[in-house]
Order: C-alpha cells, then structure tokens, then sequence
C-alpha cells in the first residue's frame, strides 16, 4: 500500500506541474459553490413561497364567513408539497412535477404550479445542482486527468522502466486511482455536507436525513469509481494518449448523453402515459356514464334516490329528516372515489413502468441507475410526487366528507340554502405532509444499487485485465 501511495504522490505532483491540476481543482470548486449555493436558495425560496402560500390559504378558508358547506367544498382548500430536506442536492422531476394541487369536490385534480413552466430559456442556469455536477461534469475531469495516466507512460517509454523498478501494474492502478479518488472524493463529500445544515432545519426525522444523505453520497462515489476505474482501464489498454482520449470521450458520450435518452424513449414507447386531455376526458366520461358504460349518472342518482326513500321509511324526499342533497352529493364522491382510484392508479402503474423501463438504458452506462438512486434519495423521484398526490387525495375526501355530513345532518329541508359558520371551516384538519421514509422505499430500489455495483465490478475487472496483458508483454 505505501508503494501505491507513492505513486499517488507522484502522480499529483506531475498533474500540478502540468497545470492540469490546478485547473481541475478551480473548475471543481468554482461550479461546486456555484451548484450547492444555487441549488441552496433555490430550495429555501421554493419553501418560503410555499410556506406563505399556506397561511393565505389557511387565512382565506377560515374567513369565509356564513356559507353553504357544499359551496366550501367547491371553494376548498390547496394542499402544497413540502421539498424533502435534501432536495437542494437534486432538483429531480420537482421542477416539472407540480407542487399544489387544488383539493375540490367531486373531482381529484392533478399537480400544478410546475417551476419549469414559468422559466425563460436562459433560467436553465438554476437546474444547476450538485448532481448535474457530479453525474456529468466530474465523469469529464476524470478523463481530463486520467487518460494519459498510464497511456501517457508507455507513450514516453517510461512505462517498462517504471514497471522494472519494482512496481508492477497493479501498483501503478491502486497508485493512480487513489490520486483520482483524492482528487474527485472530497469535493464529494465537501458537496453533500454543504446541504446539511438547511436540510436539518427542514428535517423531522433527524434519521431518515441522514440515511439519505448517506445513500446519495455512497451512489455517488460508486458512479465516481466507475469512471475513474473505467479511464485507468482504457488509458493502460491504450498504445496512444490520443486513442485513450477518444476511446474515452466516446464512452462518456454514449453513457452520459445517449443513454439517459435512450432510456426515456424506451420508457415511453413501453408504458404510454395519457396526455392531459386524454386522462380527463376518461375521467369524466366514467362518471356520466359509469365505469361499465352502462351505468349513467341520472340513473344512478334515482337508484340512490329510492333507495334512501325505502331506508328511511318515508314517500318524498321532502319528508327525509336529513339533507338528501347532501347525502347525494356524498354518494357521488363515494362514486368519483372509485373512478378516480382506478384511473390515477392506472396512472401510477404507468409512472412506476417507465421508471423500470428507464433501467434498459443502465445497459449502456451507469448514470440512469444513479439518477434513480439520486432522485429517490433526495425525494424528487416519481415515487414521492405519487405519494404526494395520494396523500393529497385523502385529505381532500376528509374535506368533502366533513363538509357534506354537515349539511346531511343540519340541512333538512332546506339542502343548499342551508349555512354553516365559521366554526365548521376551522374543524377542516390541516393538510400536512408525511415525507416517506427512505428505509421504506430503498427496497424498490435493490436493482438501481445493483447495477451501480456491478458496472463497478466491471470496470475494476477491465482494470485488472488491463493490468494482466500489461504484466504479460514485459
């Protein structure tokens, strides 16, 4: 190990005379600080924002005055989606995802408010993010650095003297993949503690901060091994500095620009998501004219009409002690409930296939399965914006259901002339969201962490052989 770590040193040092070093280092730095404090304020405005959003909701719905509560069901409440304290480390599908979602009755309205709508093109600078930097920037300054490492060497004929001093290949490797490791580690590590002490204000579960923080830095330095072992591997099978740099750059072209999109196009072919107008046509023609088709909603409404009449003992609907408009108008929720669980579940299916799908593209590089642990570790995955979104769901059929059983029980005779206070508004709960934990969901996520090793088994492998042939022409 001393041997490795010599050569380490020496490698360092002839970077830093070469100038390409210090030049690694600034771009590092410069993007990095520019990446974290970006990604940083970005997170602590979307907070503010959404943090004032919900107290002139809470203040508007509270001050409503005397109202019919059907009539408040439809006025109703937002529920806003909290960032998970990570976030800041990547910004994920959170920018094109929404963030509200407007909780009415009778229908389940998907997220709005997407950040990446009200963005001119030069705003792209604030999807800047210490994940952008490490996942497509660094990969590039590994090349930088290594693919004349061992190349380089052999180029200048100072390969087989190195090699007949003592130290054989493998040596050699340990030695330059630990200058690598120094060089792109820390900045690593610098990256994903600069977010902790934000992310710790916004945290309620001390714990699951720190396992997330954790899993996104260890995916990370696994992706970082790839490419570090991938460059040396390449750069000792390489007669040339030239062939190694090519060979290279092409490799991360393939990995990191053609893959991801390979994937996504994958994705959407295999598991189709309905277009916005497509999904809610469906949505409202399964509740005019009922699931099966044959079941429309007049026919519906009248069943239910003689059913409540029978129950209750009674001819007319002016006779029934309770609000019949109310108890209708609860029927037709405990309906839309039915629809609306087939149809966003469906939906659900279709995001939770294209994520599974997104994995072919693994098959040409590491980085789809690290933007899948990236963005679950830092909760800006497709499985957080569902969970959302059903959380959100509930709270709104627990807003219905208070305001529709007021009516039910207080507006006998009089249905929706009826009026509430302001007291039944203020025993609406308050929508908070349960952030997941990651324990919860890093089990969905074996294959992502298994390809990340095993692309890293790989090229270690590819390293060796290098190593071998290398040991095997002295």
């Amino acid at each position: 190990m001393s041997a490795a770590r010599a050569v380490a040193t020496q490698t360092l040092r002839l970077w830093w005379r070469e100038g390409r070093l210090p030049v690694v280092l600034l771009l590092i730095g410069l993007l990095g600080a520019l990446s974290a404090t970006l990604s940083i304020q970005r997170t602590a405005a979307s907070e503010r924002d959404r943090i004032a959003a919900e107290a002139t909701d809470r203040e508007t719905f509270a001050n409503q005055g005397e109202r019919n509560p059907h009539s408040v069901a439809h006025f109703s409440r937002f529920a806003f989606r909290p960032l998970a304290p990570i976030a800041a480390l990547d910004p994920g599908i959170g920018p094109y995802a929404g963030v509200a979602i407007w909780l009415e009755a009778h229908y389940q309205d998907p997220a709005n408010l997407r950040a990446a709508e009200d963005r001119v093109e030069l705003g792209r600078l604030a999807d800047l993010s210490p994940a952008w930097l490490l996942q497509l920037l660094l990969p590039l300054l590994i090349i930088a650095l290594a693919f004349d490492a061992l190349a380089g060497e052999r180029e200048r004929g100072t390969l087989p003297l190195l090699l007949g001093g003592g130290a054989n290949a493998r040596t050699l490797l340990r030695g330059k993949a630990l200058a690598l490791a120094l060089v792109f580690g820390v900045p690593l590590l610098l990256l994903a503690l600069a977010q902790l002490p934000a992310a710790w204000a916004r945290a309620d579960d001390s714990g699951d901060l720190v396992l997330r923080t954790l899993a996104w830095t260890l995916g990370h330095a696994l992706y970082l091994g790839v490419w570090i072992a991938l460059a040396l591997a390449v750069s000792l099978w390489a007669t040339r500095t030239r062939t190694a740099l090519v060979a290279l750059l092409a490799i991360w072209t393939l990995a990191t620009l053609i893959a991801p999109r390979l994937a996504i196009g994958v994705a959407e072919a295999m598991a189709p998501v309905p277009t916005a107008g497509e999904f809610s046509e469906a949505i409202q023609r399964d509740l005019r004219e009922g699931i099966d088709g044959h079941d429309p909603a007049d026919e519906r409404r009248e069943a239910f009409k003689q059913q409540v009449l029978a129950e209750y003992g009674v001819e007319r609907v002016e006779d029934l002690p309770v609000s019949f408009a109310g108890l209708a108008l609860q029927e037709g929720e405990r309906y839309g409930h039915i629809v609306f669980d087939r149809h966003f579940g469906a939906l659900g299916d279709a995001y939770r296939a294209q994520e599974r799908w997104r994995r072919v593209g693994a098959l040409a590089g590491p980085l789809p399965a690290l933007q899948q642990v990236s963005m679950a570790t830092a909760g800006t995955d497709i499985a957080h914006h569902v969970d959302f979104m059903a959380q959100a769901e509930a709270q709104r059929r627990v807003i219905v259901r208070t305001l529709d059983e007021d009516l039910i029980r207080h507006g006998a005779g009089k249905d929706m002339a009826y009026l509430a206070d302001e007291s039944l508004w203020n025993r609406v709960p308050e929508f908070v969201y349960a952030l997941p934990r990651y324990a919860a969901l890093a089990a969905r996520q074996w294959l992502d962490w298994l390809l990340l090793v095993a692309w890293l088994m790989l090229a270690l492998w590819l390293a060796s052989r290098a190593a071998a042939r290398t040991e095997a022409a002295r």
